[in-house]
């Protein structure tokens, strides 16, 4: 929700996103939830990335219960993690930022940590950790394979080629997209990035209907990104 940038709109852009966009979960990145929502316990999962950040990844849902689980790592707050019970049907959600690498010789690299996330998270994705999973991760990775020819290496490919050997699903794939699809608009750049993913299980792959992609005047108002939204048949 690129929230430094829009600090005098942060509660129009929760209004929007929240009371505009129907869904019955959001997974925001580069946000910090108003206080209002924050009191509503048990359906928000929130963690800032601290230092010099006081924003971060987190999972929202007006009508479902949300249990925060935590993962041993050093990125609490890049990535956020919870659970749900939507019917019969227990989902894990992961809503994931890719953070840049902020000083050092990887400055402006969020590959590299990235990479370090997915090893965090191998647990959880192989069944290691409580199990197999009907599981959705989401988020701003900050990663395309778009740039592996301006970074003269493989590296966002071995990415996504990761998270395809967990089995997990890419929906934007599912939808029958073969190339990028524009989720980012970047003011110095009239390439059309992809930054934006959401993957979901194996198991889910049957219950996927569709997701789209939405990129309209109020949605620019508040980010420099457009919200990917998913529908799934639970």
């Amino acid at each position: 929700m690129d929230y430094w940038h829009h600090v005098k709109q942060h509660h129009e852009a929760w209004d929007h996103f929240v009371n505009r966009i129907e869904a019955d979960l959001y997974f925001f990145q580069e946000a910090r939830p108003t206080d209002v929502l924050l009191e509503q316990r048990g359906h928000i999962l929130w963690n800032e990335i601290g230092g010099k950040r006081n924003w971060g990844s987190g999972i929202y849902s007006q009508e479902y219960e949300l249990l925060e689980e935590k993962i041993e790592s050093q990125f609490e707050g890049v990535f956020s993690v919870g659970k749900t019970l939507i019917g019969t049907v227990p989902i894990t959600l992961v809503s994931l930022y890719g953070l840049m690498e902020s000083s050092g010789p990887t400055q402006g690299y969020s590959i590299n940590n990235l990479h370090r996330m997915l090893s965090d998270l191998t647990g959880l994705f192989n069944g290691h950790i409580g199990g197999k999973r009907n599981l959705i991760m989401g988020g701003d990775f900050n990663a395309s394979t778009q740039l592996d020819p301006l970074q003269n290496n493989n590296s966002h490919k071995i990415l996504f080629d990761r998270i395809d050997d967990f089995g997990l699903k890419d929906v934007f794939r599912l939808s029958g997209n073969t190339s990028h699809v524009q989720t980012l608009r970047h003011a110095r750049s009239a390439q059309p990035w992809q930054n934006d993913y959401f993957y979901i299980s194996e198991s889910l792959a049957g219950r996927f209907i569709k997701c789209d992609i939405i990129d309209d005047a109020r949605t620019r108002l508040f980010s420099d990104h457009n919200v990917v939204t998913v529908d799934l048949d639970l």
